[in-house]
C-alpha cells in the first residue's frame, strides 16, 4: 500500500486546510488540538492497514469502521465544524483510496457511507 502517499494527502490536504481556515476564522468551533486529534486517527488507520499482511475485506472494513466512528465523536465534539464539505471529501477520498488497494471490492462506492455522520 502507499502508505507514505495517503499520509502526505492528510497532512497536505486535510491538516493544512483545517489549520488554513482556524487561521482565517478564530471562531471556526475547533482548536488545533482537534486537528491533530484528526490527523492521528487517520494516520492511525493508515499504519494499521499498511501493516496487514493477509488483509480480508473484513478485517480491512472493520479498520474502516473504527476510524469512521472516532471521526464522528471527535467532529460532535466540535459541533460539527471540524469536517466540513472540503475536508469531508478529503477524508473520505483517503480511507476509500487506501481501502481499496488493501483489498476491499472497488465495487463499494462508499467504505465509509454505512457509519459516517460528517
Amino acid at each position: 500500500m502507499k502508505t507514505e502517499l495517503y499520509k502526505k494527502q492528510v497532512k497536505e490536504n486535510v491538516v493544512t486546510a483545517m489549520l488554513d481556515y482556524m487561521s482565517e476564522d478564530e471562531d471556526c468551533g475547533y482548536s488545533k488540538k482537534d486537528v491533530q486529534k484528526c490527523e492521528l486517527l487517520l494516520l492511525e488507520y493508515l499504519d494499521k492497514l499498511g501493516s496487514l499482511t493477509n488483509p480480508t475485506e473484513k478485517l480491512i472494513m472493520e479498520h474502516v469502521k473504527k476510524v469512521v466512528l472516532a471521526l464522528n465523536r471527535l467532529n460532535d465534539k466540535t459541533d460539527y465544524s471540524l469536517i466540513e464539505t472540503d475536508a469531508r471529501e478529503e477524508i473520505w477520498q483517503i480511507i476509500q483510496d487506501s481501502a481499496v488497494e488493501c483489498g476491499v471490492s472497488p465495487m463499494i462506492e462508499d467504505v465509509t457511507e454505512e457509519w459516517r455522520e460528517w
